[in-house]
């Protein structure tokens, strides 16, 4: 029984080190208080747990049952619905008591219209209109003119394509809502693809070989996760192909955008491509997409689809980012290490780095900056089969983990990623969107996670409605 002469005085538990405070705890306990709980959990990890015994819930018992799981995920469970939240300091955890959130301000959307006109500055009307990477946009309408609303805050590329003339590409950022008018002048398109092939008769654009090079390049575009296999190409006829024999270097061209349907994220995505090249096992290719949900779905597939979406999203850099800039990292599950090294590193033996570390903030975006290479963990779920297969991106963190029949010498583990910065400090914008999404070069898990397991930058599982 405790006393109320405890009322302001932070007890601290002292247990000797037991085991690695980064292996997974089996525990179970049934009708248990917490202070027994963190008793218990203080000898099987060796932190110590501080707190003021005031804090815990009177007269509440808990029973729970976990089965090689990290302290921190443990914890989360653990104090759903007690008020209280825990902290990492050092050799300790702090529990303390959780405010209630501050009122948050509805954010200050935002719209955006124009005038979009031809080479002859007549209107130009079903001119594709959207926020790159979002299921946000338009199209413009009989006089040239479209409009976009409800735009939430951040940092976007806006887009204009039409068939027959070069895309238009513009960024803008706004935090402050608002109108924004953006005009464009479509230009006509130029085909490049015979000025390509006469500078050099080692060059073939042969129809025969046109199949084999589709393949490499649906393989390089969507990967080789799982979802990967039920990706289309609806119009694979307006894909070209040029490849160098002597420098073994693939290149592709389109003549239109490509309109490729995702079945297991019930994605229709309109790609514009801008460049591809693979040389060698050197790969580079960008261009803008357009999101659309397909909504011929019955319940059962919605529900489906909602937590494929939600398993591709978790883990993604698109998820790290978010958590970085709201300091959830560890809670998230991401474990965050610099290394001066991206061949097969062990991040055992690297010291963690926090959100402090890495992210400044600017007053109006934050910068991500960290030297040599940053090493991202995710604890949450284990690596695909088909990634440690996968061999490419693999082989970049492990070292012989694939025998000479190709059998694999290891169990999937915790995910790995590596990021490096191509031009220094990155900026990062409010909505968690990096302003030069070319500045970043990812390697490991993110690498081998393409197209297939994409979703757009405005997805949050929290409100994934179907809604385009």
């Amino acid at each position: 029984m405790r006393h109320s002469f405890l009322l302001l005085l932070l007890l601290n538990v002292f247990i000797s080190f037991s085991q690695n405070k980064n292996a997974g705890i089996t525990l179970n306990f049934e009708n248990e208080e917490l202070s027994v709980i963190f008793d218990s959990l203080s000898a099987k990890t060796g932190y110590f747990f501080s707190y003021n015994s005031d804090l815990l819930p009177s007269g509440n018992r808990f029973t729970i049952t976990t089965k090689d799981i990290l302290i921190d995920q443990f914890l989360s469970e653990l104090l759903v619905g007690t008020g209280l939240k825990y902290s990492f300091f050092k050799e300790q955890i702090i529990i303390n008591y959780e405010s209630p959130p501050p009122v948050v301000k509805r954010k200050k959307v935002f719209n955006i219209s124009g005038n979009v006109l031809d080479e002859n500055s007549d209107p130009l009307v079903g001119v594709n209109i959207f926020l790159d990477g979002t299921t946000i946009g338009t199209s413009s309408d009989a006089e040239g003119k479209y409009f976009i609303d409800k735009i939430p805050p951040g940092n976007y590329n806006l887009v204009f394509s039409y068939i027959g003339y070069e895309n238009g590409v513009y960024n803008l950022t706004e935090n402050n809502g608002g109108s924004r008018i953006q005009d464009h002048n479509m230009i006509l398109s130029v085909d490049q693809l015979d000025e390509i092939e006469v500078v050099s008769n080692r060059i073939s654009n042969d129809v025969k070989d046109w199949p084999l090079y589709f393949t490499l390049f649906k393989n390089d575009l969507f990967g080789t996760s799982k979802n990967a296999k039920q990706c289309t190409i609806t119009n694979p006829e307006v894909i070209n192909f040029s490849y160098d024999e002597t420098s073994n270097k693939l290149t592709a061209h389109t003549s239109a955008p490509i309109n490729i349907v995702n079945k297991a994220m019930a994605y229709q995505i309109t790609y514009f491509l801008e460049s591809f090249e693979r040389k060698g096992n050197d790969l580079r290719y960008r261009g803008q997409m357009k999101f659309q949900n397909n909504l011929d779905l019955t319940n059962h597939s919605k529900h489906m689809v909602k937590n494929e979406r939600k398993k591709s999203y978790l883990g993604s850099w698109n998820h790290f980012k978010k958590s970085l800039l709201r300091n959830g990292l560890r809670k998230d599950g991401f474990r965050v290490y610099e290394t001066r090294s991206i061949d097969k590193v062990n991040y055992k033996k690297l010291e963690e780095l926090h959100e402090g570390d890495i992210l400044v903030f600017k007053g109006d975006h934050w910068e991500l900056e960290f030297n040599n290479y940053l090493l991202v963990v995710y604890t949450k779920e284990k690596e695909s089969i088909n990634f440690l297969l996968d061999g490419q991106s693999a082989s970049v963190i492990y070292g012989d983990y694939i025998d000479e029949n190709k059998m694999l010498n290891r169990a999937p583990g915790k995910q790995i990623s590596l990021l490096g910065l191509l031009h220094g400090p990155v900026r990062i914008d409010l909505n968690g969107q990096v302003v030069d999404r070319f500045a970043i070069s990812t390697y490991g898990y993110w690498s081998w996670e393409r197209l297939a397991n994409l979703v757009p930058i405005n997805y949050d599982p929290k409100f994934d409605n179907f809604n385009n």
